[in-house]
């Protein structure tokens, strides 16, 4: 009887592990599966998540989040390219512990992030011990056993930065699948940075015009079209129209309650703004009056253009105005002013006029003086001169015949003094005769006759010799009208002080005398012909005010100058400076 075979334990184990590896297979593939969904799934948030910020330091750090959990890694970093180096900014952990701030540097090829900014690859190390590539000191301080590196670019293929992600879970290696996941997260990240540093960019250059529409000194306002709501105005529109920010923000312009320059309201549509943005123009310079909220006036000069879009439509206005009532006011004076300047031109030629034709009337007395009072002067000098000589006659006619001539040359020599000082006026200047003179006795000649009239009141002091080339009736003549002034204007109680002296080629005439000073105005037309000081006047003593114009005719006539000096302590002097020879 054959025997019948059995079969072994070997082969009746086989199906049981065949089914046992089938299993572990499928929870394997179930796994993957999960987590490539959960990949999948996170990358399809990633696209929500890194394109809701537009922060920069936000995405960074987003995307890292996001790349570890994509992964399964437990520590990642993030940098910068920053003036060629690559600059770590930040740590991030899965759980647990709080953003770590590092800021480490690397140079080109220095350690991981060096070696990807200069190669702009990705970079993987699973035995980060061993790598020489690999930083020792950060690796043994940072503790990472692994890590897989991504350099960062914008949509331009500008380098910005680089992510890094170190130990993965379980001390799993970094696969090609991890990097490849990585690169489409990268792609997501590089879209949001784009975008987010387009968003900073123009953030920063709206605060910058916002910045500079504020420090301008102009008002500013931007309306939206067509409804013409104001958007936008600076601080100083708002203190110019002088009304509430509410106010500003209607759809009506009736607020602003402007007028016209002849005091006509404007209509709503007759705004520079509102032409603008309904009709399309651009204004410049346009004169507008403001009735502000305090009932005053201010006077603005606008500017308004439209704005348009891509389409050639108009979607804004702006208007650009500034205060110029200060302008305005200006004009206003400058008009008035040049009315009265008008008015005191006309009244000036009216007086020039007058003053030529009594100056024409005073020339015509003066020569009818010298011709028709002269005549009969001359013959009663010449009667007076014979009655001496008539004998067998009283003394006391004798006397009255002295008395008689001596009145008659001083009005003979007061009409000399009218005739010179006619001169003078009329710029000819008064004729000399030169001769050598010694000046010390001209003055004490002169001197000694004043004394008979006004007692011993004169002190001469100075130099002994003084000579010169001059007239000495010319300066007897100046002697007299300094003397005879200072004894008008000065103390009575005090002494007039005449002193001499000569330097090198020119000679100094002083008359000093103590009292009240002469004033700056009064010395400024002290020797103008018919001027009289205030203090003359006071005296009561009668005179022409023509005496130190004829001082000044006798100084100029020798090419010399007459001064004054007056002051209530040093007291009056009267300086005549002369050279001693005449010019060439």
């Amino acid at each position: 009887m054959a025997s019948q075979e059995t079969p072994s334990g070997t082969d009746q184990e086989a199906p049981e592990h065949r089914l046992s590896r089938l299993e572990a297979d499928l929870q394997r593939a179930q796994a993957q599966l999960e987590c490539r969904n959960r990949q999948f799934e996170l990358l399809a948030l990633a696209a929500r998540d890194l394109n809701s910020s537009r922060q920069s330091l936000d995405i960074m750090r987003r995307l890292v989040w996001l790349a570890m959990e994509l992964v399964d890694a437990a520590e990642g970093v993030w940098g910068r390219l920053s003036d060629g180096r690559m600059v770590i900014m930040e740590s991030l952990w899965r759980e647990g512990k709080a953003i770590e701030p590092r800021h480490v540097v690397f140079a080109p090829n220095e350690g991981v992030p060096g070696h990807v900014m200069v190669t702009r690859e990705p970079y993987i190390s699973n035995d980060a011990a061993r790598d020489a590539q690999v930083l020792s000191h950060l690796q043994k301080s940072r503790g990472f056993y692994n890590l897989i590196d991504l350099p960062l670019f914008a949509r331009s293929g500008e380098l910005l930065g680089c992510f890094e992600l170190h130990n993965k879970k379980d001390h799993q290696p970094f696969t090609q699948e991890d990097l490849e996941l990585l690169k489409a997260l990268r792609a997501l990240a590089g879209v949001a940075l784009e975008n987010a540093r387009l968003a900073e960019t123009a953030q920063f250059e709206r605060r910058t015009l916002e910045m500079i529409v504020q420090q301008i000194p102009a008002g500013f306002t931007l309306a939206e079209a067509p409804s013409g709501r104001i958007l936008y105005f600076n601080a100083e529109a708002d203190r110019l129209l002088g009304h509430p920010a509410l106010l500003l923000r209607s759809e009506a312009y009736s607020p602003w309650a402007a007028v016209h320059p002849d005091l006509t309201p404007y209509r709503p549509e007759e705004y520079p703004l509102a032409r603008a943005l309904h009709e399309g123009k651009t204004l410049q310079d346009e004169e507008v009056v403001l009735r502000r909220s305090d009932g005053t006036l201010v006077y603005l000069s606008v500017m308004a253009a439209p704005l348009r879009d891509a389409e050639g439509r108009i979607s804004e206005a702006v208007s650009v105005f500034i205060d110029i009532s200060g302008r305005k006011q200006a004009e206003r004076q400058l008009e008035e002013s040049l009315a009265c300047e008008q008015v005191a031109r006309q009244e000036a030629e009216t007086a020039l006029s007058q003053l030529r034709v009594e100056r024409a009337l005073r020339e015509q007395f003066v020569l009818a003086l010298s011709h028709d009072l002269r005549t009969p002067l001359t013959a009663a000098k010449m009667s007076a001169q014979l009655i001496p000589r008539q004998p067998d006659l009283p003394g006391k006619i004798y006397s009255l015949a002295a008395r008689v001539r001596h009145n008659i040359d001083r009005a003979d020599q007061m009409i000399t003094d009218l005739l010179d000082v006619n001169r003078i006026r009329a710029g000819q200047g008064l004729p000399i005769e030169r001769t050598p003179v010694e000046l010390r006795q001209v003055v004490a000649g002169t001197l000694e006759e004043l004394s008979t009239l006004h007692g011993e009141r004169f002190l001469l002091q100075g130099e002994e010799r003084v000579q010169g080339c001059w007239d000495a009736r010319a300066l007897r003549r100046a002697v007299e009208n300094l003397c005879g002034n200072a004894i008008k204007s000065g103390d009575p109680a005090q002494q007039v002080t005449v002193s001499l002296k000569q330097e090198g080629g020119m000679a100094e005439l002083a008359v000093h005398n103590w009292g009240n000073p002469i004033s700056p105005e009064e010395q400024a037309l002290l020797f103008q012909s018919f001027r009289r000081t205030k203090s003359a006047e006071a005296s009561g003593k009668k005179g022409w005010g023509i005496g130190l114009t004829l001082v000044r005719g006798v100084a100029e006539a020798h090419g010399g100058s007459v001064s004054v000096e007056s002051t209530e302590e040093t007291g009056t002097t009267f300086r005549v400076r002369l050279p001693a020879m005449p010019p060439g």
